[in-house]
């Protein structure tokens, strides 16, 4: 995935367990493969031929970990986070007053000074490798790192994000923020807060609905 990035998780024992199980099924695999192969075809000459460990391993990983890692009951098994993965629509709710005004959906919105505008985010996911991208009313911010809690409550992901600004408006210059939403799986909904470091200096909140 372009531009992914690893993430942490409140289970990283299960995580390491679930590698070490990608590293027994690959000996098991190379250990077997030429008999089985053998079997399989009728010809025993395959019965000589090997691969390695590591290779029979990296496959595995890859097979689950981009592949099943989000069907049960394999994602059980190796503890995997919920799926995020797709298009998420909605607003995001500034503080900010350095927009101009055929930018502003709504005012007031959610309390005094907060400023509402359309959103969409889009997230790339794996078991352990994520992407976070949001698109807002002038620029567009990519995740840099993340977490993602799910062992007690309602499931959170926290990201940390740079924007590179906008060179048509001199209001939007470089900048990071970190983002905090919680997922519900019955509404299909992510929704939280979000802040800027000192470059913007504003904050505000992030709410979108899963539409793909």
């Amino acid at each position: 995935m372009r531009g992914a990035h690893g993430f942490s998780t409140d289970q990283p024992r299960r995580r390491r367990v679930a590698l070490f199980g990608f590293g027994a099924a690959g000996v098991l695999i190379a250990d077997n493969f030429g008999p089985v192969l053998a079997s399989l075809t009728g010809y025993d000459f395959f019965d000589n031929v090997t691969i390695s460990f590591v290779l029979a391993s990296t496959v595995v990983y890859l097979i689950v970990s981009r592949g099943l890692w989000n069907y049960r009951p394999i994602s059980m098994v190796i503890g995997s986070p919920p799926d995020l993965n797709g298009e998420w629509t909605g607003h995001l709710y500034t503080d900010t007053d350095e927009y101009d005004d055929e930018d502003v959906v709504a005012v007031n919105e959610l309390g005094y000074g907060l400023v509402k505008m359309e959103a969409t985010l889009r997230i790339k996911q794996s078991w352990d490798r994520i992407f976070v991208e949001l698109d807002g009313p002038n620029t567009t911010s990519e995740s840099t790192g993340a977490t993602i809690l799910f062992n007690d409550g309602s499931p959170t992901l926290t990201y940390n994000y740079d924007n590179g600004g906008d060179d048509f408006h001199d209001e939007l210059d470089q900048h990071a923020g970190t983002t905090t939403v919680e997922y519900n799986p019955a509404t299909e909904t992510l929704e939280g807060t979000y802040y800027t470091g000192p470059n913007r200096e504003n904050h505000g909140r992030l709410v979108v609905e899963r539409v793909s």
